[in-house]
């Protein structure tokens, strides 16, 4: 007795599944170009600058992320590492805040010692705008200053497809 009175909402919990075929599990094509429209191209150029020079490093990296997921981009050179985190958030009014968090890990030529510094930094961004970002920040004496050098981020992030106009 207790089966039948067990086994009749369950039935019927199975019968409204079927009844409605809309919700069932999206085609995976249909899924996967919902997440390529929501989908953000990451650009970063990382180069090391001397005073009033051309720069003696770059290194560049493209990555694909959706907004609210972090990327993280690691570029290695002869004296220099530099691993930076970048989060974009899309807002509502289509602006992007970017979060961007940098760790530089630098040996100059000369020096027998690694230097380390640590940088975050909440960024409003347009989509295509390029983004200066200074990890180290930068130095006053830089300009000046032979032997100063800096590290300068660029970040660019734009839509990785372009939104099709509707068809009617």
């Amino acid at each position: 007795m207790r089966r039948g009175v067990v086994a009749a909402p369950l039935l019927l919990v199975l019968a409204a599944l079927g009844a409605h075929p809309e919700d069932r599990e999206p085609d995976p094509k249909d899924a996967l170009q919902s997440l390529l429209s929501n989908a953000l191209q990451v650009t970063i150029a990382a180069r090391v600058l001397p005073a009033d020079e051309k720069p003696i490093w770059n290194a560049l990296s493209t990555k694909l992320t959706l907004p609210g997921q972090s990327i993280r981009v690691r570029m290695d050179g002869e004296n220099v590492r530099i691993y930076l985190v970048c989060t974009p958030y899309v807002q509502d009014n289509g602006e992007v805040l970017l979060l961007a968090q940098g760790q530089v890990w630098f040996a100059a030529p000369t020096e027998n010692e690694v230097k380390y510094s640590s940088t975050f930094s909440s960024i409003p961004v347009s989509f295509g705008e390029v983004v200066l970002f200074f990890p180290l920040g930068i130095s006053d004496q830089g300009a000046t200053q032979k032997g100063i050098l800096n590290v300068e981020v660029e970040i660019k992030i734009v839509p990785y497809k372009q939104p099709q106009p509707e068809q009617q």
